[in-house]
């Protein structure tokens, strides 16, 4: 596997780069990371598990009965049976269930160390009277647990210690010959502590290939330079967040920003000069726009993007005039800037209510157009457009006519 930690300082709010920054590891993941953990794997496993599960129902109706009713013509067997078919019915419908990723984990964290207990003393049971050929499904009931059923590692160890304690305890009511016993025994016990080790080292590379995933996917969506959200994840979010808004009946806030005379800079103070201000600047953005639906993007060269969801007017303009503030208050020397002797940046802002015959580019073009009014009148400020000048819109152009006079 590829290291990442050179790249983990590019998500600081990243869920996954915070786990994988643990030393050591640790065995469960924060509780938000732990629960896409398990229904990854579970979704991963399913047709093993279906497999599996369908597979024990099938062992259990054919083999099991046929054997319990020669072996033992005794009706105390059947209830014991019953439940340990039940289980088997009922771990077979939430395999194959609609709400298998809701409902199956937590029934076979109950169900399955159940059958397994049960399975296994009867198992002894009918070895007891001679039917010794069952002896055979013992390892299954070890190596299920660890690898086929889609079970937590710590419940496949728990149901594993249980099986070996209900086998003792069957061995003793249902007393086998002392060398069968021994031997099996010591069998079963060495096959356990093999299979833990086994099952705890593909677990532990499962949970580092889980996050190391999920890091590679997060940084394919960042800029590489500023570590904000690149263009592309942009252009996704906000056809997605607009529909969102359309349904939930919210206000969406866009605000292009533009680090102000920035050419300028780069040619007295250079390019890695030019780099660092950029990072700077995108730093104090993005600490005004932390919301878990707002995105902040570099839109291209020296221009970011903000969505802010559910925000009016008042909200929007508070927000772009602490990231102004913000930006200023980084007393970066620029002596080219005609608005002031440090960097700032213009901010154009739309807040419309969205609808389902508007084009969400419609309302960042709105936005770029109160970019380009902030610009015109002197830079460093923010000009704020709202559904009024949005309406002036036709399928996200300007009506003829209304442009010429926005841009006055």
């Amino acid at each position: 596997m590829i290291s990442l930690w050179p790249s983990l300082e590019a998500l600081p709010d990243s869920p996954y780069a915070a786990e994988l920054r643990k030393q050591p590891a640790g065995a469960r993941f924060a509780a938000p990371v732990e629960g896409e953990y398990l229904r990854s794997r579970l979704r991963e496993d399913r047709a093993l598990v279906r497999f599996t599960c369908t597979l024990a129902l099938l062992l259990m109706a054919l083999r099991g009965s046929e054997s319990l009713a020669s072996a033992l013509r005794s009706s105390s067997v059947l209830p014991v049976f019953a439940v340990a078919l039940g289980c088997s019915i009922v771990l077979a419908w939430l395999a194959w269930s609609r709400s298998y990723e809701q409902r199956y984990l937590p029934w076979a964290t109950v169900l399955v160390p159940l059958r397994n207990c049960l399975i296994a003393a009867q198992i002894i049971h009918v070895a007891a009277a001679g039917e010794y050929d069952l002896l055979m499904l013992l390892p299954m009931l070890l190596i299920g647990p660890f690898y086929f059923l889609g079970l937590k590692y710590h419940t496949s160890l728990l149901t594993a210690v249980c099986t070996l304690a209900s086998l003792v305890g069957a061995a003793i009511v249902f007393p086998l010959p002392l060398a069968m016993a021994l031997r099996g025994g010591t069998l079963l016990l060495v096959s356990t502590v093999v299979l833990a080790i086994a099952a705890r080292q593909i677990e532990k590379r499962l949970r580092q290939a889980f996050l190391e995933n999920r890091v590679v996917a997060e940084l394919a969506q960042q800029d590489a330079l500023t570590w904000t959200k690149n263009r592309r994840v942009f252009d996704e979010y906000l056809p997605r967040l607009w529909r969102q808004a359309v349904s939930d009946e919210r206000l969406l806030a866009i605000l292009v920003i533009d680090v102000d005379q920035f050419k300028p800079y780069n040619d007295r103070y250079g390019h890695q000069a030019g780099d660092a201000v950029l990072r700077r600047v995108a730093l104090a953005i993005q600490q005004q726009a932390r919301r878990p639906l707002d995105l902040v993007a570099r839109y291209g060269g020296e221009e970011f993007a903000v969505i802010l969801y559910d925000t009016d007017a008042a909200g929007a303009g508070g927000t772009a005039e602490h990231m102004r503030r913000a930006v200023e208050e980084l007393a970066i020397e620029h002596r080219e800037s005609a608005s002031g002797n440090v960097v700032t940046i213009s901010i154009g802002a739309a807040v419309v209510s969205p609808t389902a015959g508007r084009n969400a580019f419609g309302a960042l073009q709105l936005a770029d157009e109160a970019l380009y009014r902030a610009k015109s009148r002197g830079r460093n400020r923010i000009e704020l457009m709202d559904d009024s000048e949005y309406r002036l819109m036709v399928t996200g152009v300007f009506a003829k006519g209304e442009l010429s006079e926005l841009r006055r």
